[in-house]
């Protein structure tokens, strides 16, 4: 899972998309209710969110998985 090794860079490409659209449909599907009401803040907190889950993934890889999974696992 972690080796020590830093990642080059189309692992952290990947690590950077998939953790852009985990974010964006996590975000897209919590917050989809509010899409009809007003448009342009919901695409902007999914904006925002998908960044930071790509960054986070980008920072943590695998880690950051299953620290989201252990957070969801309660039930």
């Amino acid at each position: 899972m972690d080796d020590g090794r830093q990642p080059d860079g189309l692992e952290k490409g990947i690590r950077f998309g998939c953790g852009f659209l985990f974010g964006g449909l996590v975000l897209f599907f919590a917050f989809a209710r509010d899409f009809f009401s007003t448009a342009s803040p919901f695409w902007i907190a999914v904006g925002v969110g998908a960044l930071i889950c790509g960054l986070l993934a980008i920072r943590y890889g695998d880690r950051f998985y299953h620290g989201i999974l252990a957070f969801f696992r309660w039930w």
